[in-house]
């Protein structure tokens, strides 16, 4: 498994909320995903059941998102906008930084079929504005379900910059 952290730009409105987290963290990342890659043993618990990269040299992540749809094979919430999801990613060098982890596969393969769904936690980052914003436990934002899936404790105290920081100090 890897840690795959955002330092790209999109284009459009997706830009500029990139831009202005980058901003707001002073750091290089957006956005954090939870990586599954061939050798794993978690082929039995991927939507398509292989975690071997389709035709493009996509690979299997799974993060929270706010602004896309849950998959129709979610059990929880399909269709719906924001929250926790699994999609088939690109890893381009140029856009993501990859950082091998240590963790149990099976148990993060299992996190991501479980909460696949769970709400997007919108408070936590409004929360980034102003501490008076208090977060919603039962919901999660990117970094806190990659981590949450590789067992680190208080998941949610992590931002993009910080997770990678965390990743790439204790590399396997």
């Amino acid at each position: 498994m890897k840690l795959a952290s955002y330092h790209g730009t999109r284009s459009g409105l997706m830009a500029l909320g990139s831009m202005l987290i980058r901003l707001r963290l002073r750091g290089p990342f957006s956005h954090t995903e939870a990586v599954f890659e061939p050798g794993d043993g978690v082929d039995h618990l991927m939507p398509d059941g292989t975690c071997q990269p389709d035709a493009d040299g996509a690979l299997w992540c799974c993060s929270s998102v706010g602004l896309e749809r849950i998959p129709a094979w979610s059990r929880r919430r399909p269709g719906r906008l924001g929250g926790v999801r699994m999609k088939r990613i690109v890893l381009n060098p140029k856009k993501w930084t990859l950082d091998p982890v240590t963790t149990n596969p099976i148990a993060a393969a299992q996190w991501a079929r479980d909460n696949e769904g769970r709400l997007y936690d919108w408070q936590l980052i409004l929360g980034f504005v102003s501490w008076l914003i208090p977060r919603k436990k039962s919901r999660v934002m990117c970094t806190g379900a990659a981590l949450e899936m590789l067992g680190v404790p208080h998941a949610w105290r992590f931002d993009p910059c910080s997770a990678q920081a965390l990743v790439s100090w204790r590399k396997p």
